[in-house]
């Protein structure tokens, strides 16, 4: 989406460099909209497609994932405004732009409720993997965003990024973190399941470091005390980082010893 701009001089535009960020930030909001409403309505598709499968059943029709996550945002937007209060969960969620920031609050703090223990082991990772995969299209869209109208944006000097505030990065740090959980199981998934599993979480871990950069960066800039969320930002991305090879590394040796399994069952059969 381009913006073009109406007058080329600068003296036109009044508004401070935070009130222009907002302004701007809300295109982002809206573009991050439109993109979890594609998302819903390709998994939408695709569950329809599959309905005959038998894994299908529970999670045809209003059951997934994102779809809960829209109904939880919808629902505390709806609880929080009187004259929302007869509108549809989902229409409440679309029509709020501005609390988009509430999906990663409620990740952050109602993950247990989309993502219930009592699922079987497989839910839990599907739904951990649209989740995160919300996450990541939710950023990249605002980053896309900014780089077609980075002409309209202030100077970023001393200005935190709307995907890099606190509540943004926690939110996707209870969806990491959870699939950190289910990787290191080690009566968990098969070797297929856990790759789909570690692309995932590779992706939203790259861009919740690029957050904490993000942060790290215009506090920096600010003169503000950083040391808290560097120390933050080292632990997580040590603890990322550290899983993800070590689930490389289990991949590397599996493809060492699936091989020898297959000459042993041959020798055994001949």
């Amino acid at each position: 989406m381009d913006i073009h701009p109406l007058d080329d001089d600068e003296e036109s535009f009044p508004l401070g460099g935070e009130s222009l960020q907002i302004i701007m930030e809300h295109g982002e909001k809206l573009i991050g909209m439109i993109q979890l409403r594609e998302l819903q309505n390709m998994i939408s598709q695709n569950r329809l497609a599959g309905a005959g499968s038998p894994y299908s059943s529970s999670e045809i029709g209003t059951s997934g994932a994102l779809w809960d996550l829209i109904q939880l945002v919808g629902e505390r937007a709806r609880r929080n405004t009187v004259l929302l209060m007869d509108r549809d969960n989902a229409e409440v969620f679309y029509s709020k732009v501005s609390d988009i920031e509430e999906v990663f609050y409620c990740l952050d703090r109602q993950l247990e409720y989309l993502i219930s223990a009592e699922l079987p082991l497989m839910f839990q990772i599907q739904r951990a993997c649209k989740l995160s995969n919300a996450c990541v299209a939710l950023i990249q869209a605002a980053v896309n965003y900014k780089n077609e109208n980075y002409i309209w944006y202030p100077p970023l000097e001393g200005l935190t990024p709307r995907y890099c505030q606190p509540v943004v990065r926690n939110g996707q740090w209870s969806v990491a973190s959870f699939m950190l959980q289910l990787l290191s199981d080690r009566t968990g998934p098969d070797m297929s399941v856990k790759s789909d599993l570690y692309s995932n979480l590779e992706a939203l871990a790259e861009v919740l470091l690029e957050a904490y950069n993000g942060a790290i960066t215009a506090k920096v800039e600010r003169r503000e005390e950083h040391k808290g969320l560097i120390n933050e930002y080292w632990n997580r991305r040590d603890t990322l980082l550290n899983s993800l090879y070590q689930v490389v590394k289990s991949f590397v040796e599996s493809s060492y010893q699936d091989p020898n399994e297959g000459i042993e069952e041959q020798k055994e059969v001949t």
